[in-house]
């Protein structure tokens, strides 16, 4: 667990050797391939994980339609709490937008560990301050009907996102189709014809 040790020392805080044996009889890593489903919404979710590397989204069908609510990155904490609290279908599915790596932790030992742990619960704490700052800001953003102001917000916190994985999820993110972000595409390289993060989006636009 050396890419957690690291995230949780980031935070100043420092775990003793008998909690890292305790977690490590339930947090185990794995890996998950781009477009992988780490939690079905038809299913009722029993995991929280801590992504190390790559990207996912939270996904919910509506209306025929797949809506994405918001991306998570590393040293993100991700998992389905109405879901897994209540023990009830999840609302969302969550899927790999980029090739990822994640500990995952049983639910009932992440409550455990926030309710009764000084050293990982308040890493925990600290972890669920900063995604509840984000949820907030995603939430404003989704309110203001203006393609442009959204996907600025992109740039901004999710560069890797824009780099390197297929359009189609920027496009569910934005609320348009994937008609409508060529369309917005090609008008903002006219504007902006030097930026990076657009060459390496029309290079990458694959559905």
């Amino acid at each position: 667990m050396i890419e957690l040790k690291k995230e949780i020392l980031n935070y100043g805080i420092s775990n003793s050797d008998e909690e890292w044996k305790y977690l490590s009889t339930f947090v185990y890593k794995k890996t998950a391939k781009k477009r992988a489903v780490i939690f079905q919404q038809t299913e009722p979710c029993k995991y929280v994980i801590f992504i190390v590397r790559g990207i996912t989204a939270s996904v919910y069908s509506y209306d025929g339609k797949e809506v994405i609510t918001r991306f998570f990155q590393k040293g993100n904490f991700s998992s389905n709490i109405v879901s897994a609290e209540e023990k009830s279908i999840a609302s969302d599915s969550l899927i790999a937008i980029t090739d990822i790596e994640y500990y995952l932790i049983p639910f009932v030992k992440f409550i455990e560990l926030y309710l009764h742990s000084y050293t990982f619960g308040l890493f925990i704490w600290k972890k669920l301050i900063e995604n509840s700052i984000e949820n907030k800001k995603i939430t404003t953003i989704k309110t203001i009907n203006e393609t442009e102001i959204r996907y600025q917000f992109l740039e901004k916190h999710y560069p890797l996102l824009i780099k390197e994985t297929p359009a189609i999820y920027l496009a569910k993110f934005l609320g348009i189709t994937s008609e409508g972000f060529s369309r917005f595409l090609s008008n903002r390289f006219k504007y902006y014809p030097t930026s990076i993060f657009l060459k390496n989006l029309r290079r990458n636009f694959v559905f």
